[in-house]
């Protein structure tokens, strides 16, 4: 209530301002009238922010947090007189005086960032430093306190000093001064502010300056109508000039200096923000204050503030508002759950049990009593003339709109219009007053699950069950009624299911991982699936089959117990517990049923998303609710908290970046440079790296890859560490994306490179020393080798002479012996060989005799008989050769017969058989040729036998032969084949000689 007047007083006095202010800046006044006039549409409240603080327990070096800002590699930086800090959403790493640095005291100041995004320090003795993503650059120091620090266009450095004015510092390192004597009010400046014409204004303890940073020597200008007080915060507002003086906030626009609001005169502002259309205030005294929708916001200690002296203000690029105060680092932000306590309008924040009505109403159940929120807020609903408790269990609809309320010590209430209107107990009937779950039909009897049992409720009265009609237990936690009539009852000791004949019967949960307590049901709008919330996991009750399946431990789950089960508009599933509330993904549990895969993943969320408590209370009727919103409201044992998943999906968009940290080489850090070179044996690695998000920073989701070694992303989880043993050696790169749950990966992936030394018998040139030792080596034991073996040899040599030489005389005897026997045998087979050859060769041509020619002409016959090829003999006579004996000696004709045999057989092929028939007679056989082919061939041998050259025996001498050829016609005799070709050489003999005649 005094919150609420209290807004109420500061949106008047705006609106009094406004009016008063419309004849000189009527801009102005519509842009405060419109501000006021839209009090409390559409942004969050200021109350309803979640709040984070972090103090020197949390790891800052300093609760004194003068300034902060964040870099361009998206680390958020905080000045404290111990140091700069620099922020990654886990831990803080404290960067003091030193040459790392180059300042000169761990006192910091001001932090602000140059045109590059890089971070720019000032320290409690002038130092001057430049954080860049390389490295540290330092500057002389300036013997002074300086309070602020800007970069112009032009790359110059305008610092403001306590006690010797303002300086600017070039781009070559030169320095200018300007004081009182160059017209500044003050020589104390607090506070600087570049716009977008490139003025500089200055904030002394006398007044606002100004000076153009565009004239090589610039004069300085003083703002009138403003006060010669301290100016200690400077922040452009569209066209407008915030200032933030001790005495309280004012305005510059278009030369004209207003008191922004008679609400803060006088008091001293330290700090100033802008964020859209809202004006964040920060004062020395009186905590933070915000401007906008909502009218005037006040933030103080008693509102969880860590110290009411705000020193800084800062918007990250998560929207996240980052507060400095003389008590430690403060955060407001947007959060994925909203919790309502007691503070807000709840009876108590001990939440049991929780509806979302049909009309759009929240009712909800705590242990001091119930309340409804409605669109003008929290009501607390007086109940004490049927409870005297007030302490709600359960929460159901009934059909016509009533609310049926379960209690803990009297019984069930139902409330309708604003009054009790039935109440049942233990003294009309109930089994224990203890009521835990209600579930209403649609003719208005009612079913009530107590501590003691199940009752039914009727116009027939109240009637009972018991462990005696088949439950589990007595213990009874929820209720459900499927369209086919049965009932499923949630007990301390597993599920029993009333048939509509009214038998009770226990499902078997043995099989369940030793499941016992069923805390709650939920339905699901896609399958024939009932939920089962139970003390080992999620429960999946195929109605149609009565199946049962868990999604526990097993499954990826992180603890057991589990109490309401929630089914979103996207149909992915929430789950309450004592330890967070659980999202599963609907895919991936379908998966899981189906067997396609061995576990499902699961996003936690608990106080660090907004939630107060992360204990979320069951085993009452409804213990979460989906709404009409698609919102899910939790009970909670601080308060009711509300989500909505597409809330999520806006929190995903944020794509946080991400940084490599730190190196430990077997367990030691070591400097972090890119392509460093690890000593050999290094055994393990630990690569340490952090997503520079803040809004869910436990959530952050990590992929890892080193190039060298992995084929594909690692995906780590939440885990900031990759560790990797026994690498080889070897250059590596490695690579580091990050993500918020269910977003996209950073856009640019973390990269550092190092190389593993090997060990010198790693090296390739050892190798290459080592084989070639080994070659020698093994050279030199060959060659002794081979000399061992050729000594040996020699030894052996010795001894076998000198038993040889015994055995000698013995064998030369033998050896003679068998030396006559050999040349006998030898001169046996000589002459049966050429007994054989006597037998089968013409002794004067060396032709086939009669003999060998009978054979083969007995073998060329069958082989033409069997692959029916032709076969051609050939009886050759040379003419008048009885003449040349008789003329010219039988020597001579002997000649003539020899160089006949030569033309034949050079005329004739090598499978081809030619033989001295007898006298001069001679036989041919030609196999697999025709008529026409052994008439060409005979031609051939007519023409060449007419060429023989017999000049050396007679100049007159001429030689030609007749020939007679006939075809093998198949004849089993082939003495056939002999008479034909002999009486077709006969013929040609008759006709004339030196011809040839073909038997027909």
């Amino acid at each position: 209530m005094f919150e609420v007047l209290g807004r109420c007083f500061y949106l008047h006095s705006y609106v009094s301002f406004a009016l008063r202010l419309r004849r000189t800046s009527t801009a102005f006044s519509i842009f405060l009238l419109l501000l006021a006039s839209s009090a409390g549409a559409g942004q969050a409240k200021l109350s309803h922010y979640f709040q984070e603080s972090w103090t020197t327990r949390d790891g800052l070096p300093h609760n004194t947090i003068n300034s902060i800002t964040q870099s361009n590699d998206g680390y958020l930086w905080l000045g404290t007189w111990e140091g700069a800090v620099r922020f990654n959403g886990r831990e803080f790493k404290v960067f003091g005086r030193g040459p790392v640095t180059g300042l000169p005291d761990s006192g910091i100041r001001f932090l602000g960032t140059d045109n590059h995004g890089d971070v720019l320090l000032t320290g409690a003795r002038g130092g001057v430093s430049k954080r860049t993503e390389t490295g540290w650059v330092s500057w002389a120091p300036y013997n002074v306190l300086l309070n602020a620090i800007a970069e112009d266009q032009h790359g110059a450095l305008w610092l403001a000093s306590e006690g010797l004015g303002l300086f600017r510092q070039q781009v070559d390192g030169s320095r200018q001064q300007y004081t009182q004597v160059q017209g500044l009010g003050s020589d104390v400046v607090h506070s600087l502010q570049l716009d977008e014409q490139g003025r500089l204004w200055v904030g002394t303890g006398r007044g606002l300056f100004w000076l153009d940073t565009n004239l090589a020597e610039p004069q300085i200008h003083k703002v009138a109508d403003l006060p010669a007080v301290p100016v200690f915060a400077l922040r452009q507002y569209e066209d407008s000039m915030l200032i933030g003086t001790e005495r309280g906030l004012f305005t510059l626009n278009q030369g004209a200096t207003r008191l922004f609001s008679a609400a803060l005169a006088n008091m001293p502002v330290s700090a100033l923000l802008v964020q859209n259309k809202f004006i964040w205030i920060g004062t020395t005294d009186r905590g933070l204050l915000r401007f906008g929708d909502q009218g005037l916001e006040t933030l103080s200690m008693t509102g969880g503030l860590p110290n009411n002296r705000i020193l800084s203000l800062f918007l990250d690029r998560e929207k996240s508002i980052w507060v400095g105060t003389n008590g430690g680092l403060f955060r407001l932000r947007d959060a994925p759950f909203v919790t309502y306590t007691a503070e807000n309008g709840l009876a108590g924040d001990y939440v049991r049990a929780v509806l979302a009505h049909s009309d759009n109403t929240l009712w909800v159940g705590t242990s001091q009593g119930l309340t409804v929120r409605d669109e003008t807020g929290f009501t607390t609903l007086d109940l004490t003339a049927a409870s005297k408790g007030q302490s709600v269990l359960s929460l159901t609809e009934a059909q016509d709109g009533a609310v049926w309320i379960g209690t803990y010590t009297d019984g069930v209430l139902r409330y309708q219009n604003g009054v009790v209107t039935h109440k049942y107990d233990r003294n009309t009937g109930l089994l224990a007053n203890e009521v835990r779950a209600v579930l209403p039909e649609a003719d208005g009897s009612l079913w009530v699950g107590t501590g003691q049992g199940l009752n039914f409720i009727s116009n027939s009265g109240v009637l009972s069950f018991t462990t005696e009609d088949g439950l589990p237990t007595p213990f009874v936690m929820a209720l459900y009624k499927h369209s086919d009539g049965r009932l499923f009852i949630g007990t301390g000791g597993g599920v029993a299911i009333m048939q509509p004949s009214g038998t009770i019967s226990a499902l078997d949960f043995s099989g369940l991982d030793g499941a016992e307590y069923a805390f709650g049901f939920a339905s699901d709008p896609l399958s024939d699936i009932l939920w089962m919330t139970t003390d080992r996991g999620l429960v999946a009750y195929h109605l149609n089959s009565g199946r049962l399946q868990i999604i526990g431990r097993e499954a990826g789950l992180p603890f057991d117990k589990v109490f309401q089960a929630v089914v979103d508009r996207d149909n992915n599933i929430w789950l309450s517990s004592n330890r967070g509330v659980i999202r599963l993904l609907r895919a991936q549990v379908d998966q899981f049923l189906a067997g396609e895969r061995p576990t499902v993943d699961y996003e936690l969320f608990g106080e660090s998303d907004g939630m107060q408590s992360a204990q979320t209370n069951g085993g009452s009727m409804q213990a979460a609710t989906l709404s009409a919103d698609g919102s899910i409201v939790f009970a909670t044992s601080k308060g009711v908290s509300v989500i909505k998943p597409d809330d999520l999906k806006r929190f995903a968009v944020n794509v946080p970046p991400v940084v490599v940290e730190g190196i430990k080489v077997d367990g030691s850090p070591v400097p972090l440079q890119q392509e460093i070179q690890l000593p050999a044996g290094t055994h393990r690695l630990e690569l340490q790296f952090a997503g520079l998000g803040f809004i869910m920073p436990q959530r952050i989701q990590y992929s890892t890859k080193l190039n060298g070694f992995d084929d594909n992303w690692v995906e780590r989880g939440s885990n900031n560490t990759a560790e990797y043993t026994n690498l080889p050696p070897g250059h590596y790169r490695f690579s580091v994306r990050a993500a918020y749950p269910q977003g996209s990966w950073s856009e640019h992936d973390a990269r550092f490179s190092f190389v593993i030394l090997p060990h010198f018998w790693q090296r390739a040139d050892f190798w290459t020393v080592a084989i070639l030792a080994v070659i020698l080596l093994t050279g030199l034991l060959v060659r002794w080798r081979l000399q061992a073996l050729r000594r040996r040899e020699q030894r052996l040599l010795w001894q076998v002479a000198e038993k040889t030489v015994e055995l000698q005389q013995q064998t030369d005897h033998l050896r003679a012996v068998d030396k006559q026997r050999s040349e006998l045998m030898l001169q046996i087979k000589q002459q049966a060989e050429e007994f054989e050859q006597q037998a089968r060769l013409d002794a004067l041509t060396g032709l086939a005799n009669r003999r060998a020619f009978d054979e083969a002409l007995t073998r060329e016959c069958a082989r033409s008989r069997r692959s029916d090829q032709p076969l051609c003999l050939v009886l050759l006579d040379i003419d008048h050769f009885k003449l040349v004996n008789d003329t010219f000696s039988h020597s001579i004709g002997d000649e003539i017969l020899k160089l006949v045999a030569r033309v034949i057989c050079g005329l004739c092929r090598a499978n081809d058989t030619v033989a001295r028939w007898g006298g001069e007679e001679f036989a041919i056989l030609l196999p697999d040729t025709d008529l026409k082919a052994a008439a060409e061939i005979c031609e051939r041998i007519r023409l060449a036998v007419m060429q023989i050259d017999c000049s050396e025996f007679s100049v007159d001498l001429r030689i030609t032969a007749s020939m007679g050829i006939a075809c093998y016609a198949g004849e089993i005799h082939h003495d056939k084949l002999l008479s034909r070709s002999d009486a077709a050489l006969y013929c040609a003999k008759q006709d004339g000689r030196n011809r040839i005649n073909i038997a027909e």
